[in-house]
């Protein structure tokens, strides 16, 4: 039960019950933390412990983590995982990832897994240079080998002797060693001389045939297709075809590309709403329509996506949380919002996932790194540890971890962990007497507590230390009375621990 002290008449009491989490700022309110570790606002408008994290597996080269159909799907060094069996193999280094259907795809080795067949594959095909036969509509091998191209590919033709053959052309049929095409989408000769109308067959001795993917920086899913971006171009697949980029029929499944006119390197892609955000540091394109012929751009000059935080951008309900140099924002469509003025800092590059209505940052700067957590519902911020991640997963309400040093982490555990909050300057324009102070408090029995004060820019005093007898209690802090303007509180300890209010009790005296 409890029990909050009633001051005498030579005292003046203040109370704390609405802790607000992290505030960095100049001037803070009274609840709010100046620093903090691995504390949580759960239990808002309490102050409470932040649940365990415990390491599952992971290894020093995991680069990328996601989880397709309830199973994990890893990129360990060279090594392509699914649900722990080796599928496939790719370059070192870190992956740009976009999953669609079936299938997981995988940037920039152009690679691609099937999570319901195990196929495991490249994204483009290339043969040649061969000696080929041709028609007005198909492309005859005569080395008697097959074609790795299937029927609505779009290929690219190139070594002809004909310059008018060296086009892009979407494949009709495959039958054995013979790619059927558009009639008449190849000529030979002059276009309208008599040889050209009245040749139908000729033959190549160098042709390359291609089926090309673009090496897009950024790539993510919206309606059925892969959109991405590359140099100062947007582009999308055909629908529902990752494989392919480059057919351009005239109809609505067709792929799209286009380029824009603003300066600057592409920082992110994501899908929103209706439409597609390719963002620039200085500003957003918004990509409007159903398929590519109503396709429209837009340009805003909005703080857009960081350079280096593409993997920030996460989205929850109707807005989309990124990393800006103005800090965090949220936009819902308009112009972006911030919300992150109480970290009262920047990140020189940063990932982030979502998991619920909380938004996960991992941010690195000149000072280490730190994981910082915002309460999308209730607007507040709450810092849990010096954890740099590099991606985040959740798969059936589990929220998952992928460190930089490769190690896989399952939040949400109820391993116990080290906290501690620091709360003010509680500040008064006469010099002020702090004399006792009480805390109220749920933990569980034997959790150990350590309370430690400082005036005006003072050392840390130990204050009390000492171990919680009952789930619910109020633990007066008796102490030497300090004097002084700005009154700071330290509390620090281990388990779980929710504080519900802070007396302090004081004195009001001169400035002098």
């Amino acid at each position: 039960m409890f029990k909050y002290r009633i001051p005498g008449p030579d005292a003046r009491e203040t109370v704390t019950y609405q802790f607000t989490g992290l505030d960095r700022r100049a001037r803070i309110a009274d609840g709010a933390c100046r620093e903090m570790r691995n504390l949580s606002t759960d239990d808002c408008p309490c102050l409470t412990v932040r649940r365990g994290r415990r390491r599952i597996g992971g290894g020093a080269a995991v680069t990328l983590l996601l989880h397709k159909d309830g199973k994990p799907f890893l990129v360990e060094g060279t090594t392509v995982k699914y649900d722990g069996r080796t599928v496939g193999s790719v370059t070192a280094g870190r992956k740009r990832a976009a999953v669609m259907n079936d299938w997981i795809f995988l940037w920039p080795d152009k690679k691609a897994f099937n999570a319901a067949t195990g196929e495991f594959c490249g994204m483009e095909q290339h043969v040649g240079a061969l000696a080929v036969r041709f028609t007005n509509s198909t492309v005859v091998r005569t080395d008697g080998g097959s074609w790795p191209f299937k029927t609505g590919d779009g290929v690219t033709i190139e070594g002809c002797a004909q310059a008018y053959n060296n086009r892009t052309a979407v494949v009709q049929s495959v039958t054995g060693n013979t790619l059927t095409f558009y009639d008449n989408v190849f000529q030979y000769g002059e276009l309208g001389s008599e040889v050209n109308q009245n040749t139908h067959e000729w033959s190549e001795t160098a042709v390359t045939l291609s089926r090309t993917v673009p090496d897009l920086e950024f790539v993510c899913e919206k309606d059925n297709r892969l959109w991405g971006v590359y140099e100062n171009h947007i582009c999308c697949c055909k629908l529902g075809d990752g494989f392919n980029w480059n057919v351009f029929n005239g109809l609505a499944t067709d792929a799209f590309d286009v380029g824009v006119g603003s300066d600057g390197a592409f920082t992110a892609i994501a899908g929103f709403a209706s439409y597609v955000l390719a963002f620039k540091e200085n500003c957003v394109h918004k990509v409007y329509g159903s398929k590519p012929g109503n396709f429209t751009v837009n340009t805003s000059y909005v703080s857009g996506v960081q350079q280096g935080c593409a993997d920030t951008v996460c989205r929850y309900q109707n807005v989309l949380y990124y990393l800006s140099r103005e800090g965090v924002m949220a936009y819902g469509g308009g112009a972006p919002e911030p919300v992150g003025k109480a970290l009262n800092c920047g990140y020189d590059h940063a990932c982030a996932g979502m998991h619920g209505a909380k938004y996960y940052l991992s941010g690195v700067n000149g000072n280490g790194a730190e994981l910082v957590v915002f309460d999308t519902e209730r607007g507040l911020w709450a810092r849990e540890d010096e954890t740099e991640a590099i991606g985040f997963s959740v798969c059936a309400g589990t929220f998952y971890l992928l460190g930089a040093d490769g190690g896989l982490w399952q939040c949400g555990t109820d391993d116990p962990v080290a906290w501690e909050a620091v709360f003010g300057p509680f500040e008064s324009a006469g010099k002020k007497k702090s004399s006792r102070l009480g805390l109220v408090l749920s933990a569980e029995p034997g959790t150990v507590l350590t309370v430690e004060t400082r005036m005006d820019g003072q050392g840390w005093r130990s204050a009390w230390s000492g171990a919680a007898r009952r789930p619910d209690e109020m633990i007066p802090v008796p102490f030497l009375p300090v004097r002084g303007h700005g009154f700071r509180i330290r509390l620090r300890g281990r388990g779980r621990v929710t504080l519900h209010a802070i007396n302090q009790r004081f004195k009001e005296g001169s400035a002098r």
